[in-house]
């Protein structure tokens, strides 16, 4: 049986978190009433004349040094040319002869293994408007025509589905650390292209491309690409040919479907936008938009200071979560992990909630991290105080503890009672052969009169002297 080499390439289309739109002052608001976040350059009414989004560019500046691309230090946006109903003027604003940014690469990691996916360029550009087809009419929603788009082009590099979701992955992920889009592919904020052909292995020539438009899942993408290639590999083990096409992907059915079948390239009939003159970025503005950690540099740090691969990969998958968690002020990193999980976590849980949604102030976290490192309350108590935390409004959380009776007792005069309580003269024989089991029966005693509100610690060490001083 022949092999055939899988050859993948990605576009994606990210949404960017702007306050307003690409070219116009309009808002850039997702699930506003239809409609109502547009004015007269949305809309394309005669005489209005674009103005570039400095954010925008900025946004582009930040992803380009992400990805190590070079930076083009001269701004220039082109028209490309195309009539549907979704964009108003009969062109859209894009960057196709000089991208923001282009020869990067992004890092991934699959199997525990890192590999370079190259990537060809990142452009500026607009959305369309959103389309609702209904079953004899079509609505538009022009909300989100002119919204700031960057697209990020793969190189054709990437060789299974595998690779794909985890390509698509760290380009989330890095949208979400530098701030610059929310990456919801449910929303719409991050949408991906699958470009497939095959070809026999060492093949110069690549096969017939067909393309996926708009996915909008990780399970998609990967449930696409695998029905793609099996489908592709059946029609060249049978000598059928595969028609250059443009698909979707159908989740009822778990197939692609096609939408047309091109029969030659398009051309848009690019040219430079006339009404944009071409914009200088000086060096002092490259070199003052500066990163927020990357994805691969949270991912170490959270190595060194975490030290738990389960802990780590719910961090790095969880941007919100990382942030509340790295919010926390404590210096033992790793201890923190293990009680903010252990205790934190399993309470939201347990509620069918976020930890975000618990709604427990970081410095009351913080407090009750103090009173159990100072011993004023066990780790017993600990667990039950972070159980009242949700939704308690009050600077400091001394209240709780005194009305829950949460505070540890270390009084020693009042352990040396319960020692005595405890203990009977038959004991001594047996801690001189065997004091381990003597010491924990005593202090099992001990424990329960205090109602498990003891200090361990000392409690443990005055048991300990009291024996020592009877045995002698």
């Amino acid at each position: 049986m022949i092999n055939f080499e899988v050859i993948i390439g990605i576009e994606i289309h990210l949404e960017l978190n702007t306050k307003t739109k690409m070219f116009s002052p309009a808002a850039n608001i997702f699930g506003a009433e239809a409609n109502t976040t547009i004015n007269q350059i949305d809309l394309a009414y005669p005489g209005t004349l674009p103005l570039v989004n400095k954010e925008a560019v900025i946004s582009g500046i930040k992803l380009a040094k992400a990805l190590k691309m070079e930076i083009d230090q001269e701004l220039h946006f082109d028209r490309k040319n195309y009539f549907y109903p979704d964009l108003p003027k009969g062109y859209q604003i894009t960057q196709f002869y000089r991208p923001i940014g282009k020869d990067g690469f992004l890092p991934i990691k699959l199997n525990n293994q890192i590999k370079e996916i190259a990537i060809e360029r990142i452009h500026l550009e607009e959305d369309t408007a959103r389309q609702h087809h209904n079953s004899d009419y079509t609505e538009l929603d022009y909300n989100r025509a002119g919204v700031p788009l960057i697209e990020i082009v793969s190189r054709p590099v990437i060789h299974s589905a595998d690779e794909a979701v985890a390509y698509i992955d760290m380009i989330r992920r890095i949208a979400l650390s530098l701030g610059i889009s929310d990456a919801k592919m449910e929303n719409g904020s991050l949408r991906a292209d699958i470009n497939i052909s095959l070809r026999p292995y060492g093949y110069p020539k690549f096969g017939t491309k067909v393309e996926i438009k708009n996915m909008n899942t990780f399970s998609n993408v990967k449930s696409a690409i695998e029905y793609e290639i099996a489908l592709q590999t059946q029609k060249i083990l049978n000598n059928e040919e595969i028609l250059q096409q443009t698909k979707r992907f159908d989740e009822a059915s778990q197939s692609n479907i096609v939408m047309r079948t091109k029969t030659g390239e398009v051309d848009y009939n690019y040219f430079p936008e006339p009404n944009i003159p071409f914009i200088k970025l000086s060096d002092s503005f490259i070199n003052n938009v500066k990163l927020n950690e990357l994805p691969w540099e949270i991912e170490e740090r959270y190595r060194q200071e975490v030290k738990n691969e389960i802990y780590v990969n719910s961090l790095i998958n969880d941007l919100t979560l990382a942030k509340y968690f790295d919010s926390i002020k404590y210096p033992d990193r790793e201890k923190l992990a293990k009680l903010f999980f252990a205790e934190i976590v399993q309470l939201a849980n347990s509620e069918n909630k976020h930890v975000i949604d618990l709604n427990i102030q970081i410095n009351h976290i913080e407090q009750a991290l103090k009173l159990l490192d100072d011993e004023i309350i066990s780790g017993k108590s600990f667990k039950k105080l972070i159980t009242l935390l949700p939704n308690f409004d009050v600077e400091n959380i001394e209240k709780l503890i005194e009305e829950h009776n949460l505070k540890q007792i270390s009084d020693k005069q009042i352990i040396t009672e319960w020692i005595l309580n405890s203990y009977k003269d038959e004991m001594i024989n047996d801690y001189v052969q065997r004091p381990e089991r003597v010491i924990k029966q005593i202090l099992g005693q001990v424990m329960k009169l205090s109602g498990g509100q003891v200090n361990p610690k000392i409690a443990n060490d005055l048991v300990i002297e009291f024996l020592e001083n009877h045995k002698k």
